[in-house]
C-alpha cells in the first residue's frame, strides 16, 4: 500500500502543476519547440572571433543571446573603463542581435547582469532603465571576480515572441 509523505505530496503537486501550466494558457507557445529548427544569429558587423559559441541561438519563438561585454565590434577593445559606457554598449549590441533575429527589446523576458564590482549597480541600473522604461524583463544581477578583457559588466538575454508561431 502506498503512503503519502510530505516529499511525495510535493513531488505530485509540482508534476501536476507543470502539466496544467504547459497544457493550458502558457503565453509563450512552447509546443513543438524541441522539433523547431535551430537558427544561429550573428552579431551585426562583428568580426569572426573563432570562439566556440554563437552570438545567439533562436529556436522557434525563443532566442538565447550570449553574454556580451562593452567592446567595439570592429576593434574588440573596451569602449572605456567606465561601467556606464560599457553597460550602454552591451545593451546596444544585445539590441542589435535580437533585432537581427527578428525580435525587439519588448520581447526580452530574462536578463542576467554580471558586475565585477557590485558598487557599480546603481550606475548600471540607470543606463539599463533607459533601455527598459516599462515592463522590464525578469533579471538577476551578480558580482563576479573577473570578466573577459577586464570588462566591468557582462549582460545576456533570453527573448521570446509569443506572436511568432514555432516551426513544427
Amino acid at each position: 500500500m502506498f503512503s503519502f509523505t510530505k516529499n511525495s505530496f510535493i513531488i505530485l503537486l509540482v508534476l501536476g502543476t507543470s502539466l496544467i501550466t504547459f497544457g493550458h494558457g502558457n503565453p509563450v507557445q512552447t509546443t513543438g519547440l524541441a522539433s523547431a529548427a535551430k537558427e544561429i544569429i550573428s552579431m551585426p558587423g562583428a568580426k569572426t572571433t573563432g570562439l566556440p559559441f554563437s552570438s545567439a541561438v533562436k529556436v522557434g519563438n525563443v532566442m538565447f543571446v550570449s553574454g556580451v561585454i562593452g567592446t567595439d565590434v570592429k576593434t574588440n577593445q573596451l569602449v572605456s573603463d567606465d561601467v556606464v559606457d560599457q553597460t550602454r554598449l552591451c545593451l546596444e549590441k544585445l539590441k542589435s542581435v535580437i533585432n537581427q533575429g527578428g525580435m525587439s527589446l519588448a520581447d526580452v523576458v530574462n536578463c542576467t547582469v554580471y558586475l565585477t564590482d557590485i558598487n557599480d549597480y546603481d550606475a548600471m541600473n540607470k543606463v539599463y532603465a533607459t533601455f527598459f522604461p516599462s515592463d522590464p524583463p525578469a533579471r538577476a544581477c551578480v558580482q563576479v571576480a573577473k570578466l573577459v578583457r577586464g570588462a566591468k559588466v557582462e549582460i545576456s538575454f533570453i527573448a521570446a515572441n509569443s506572436k511568432q508561431k514555432p516551426e513544427v
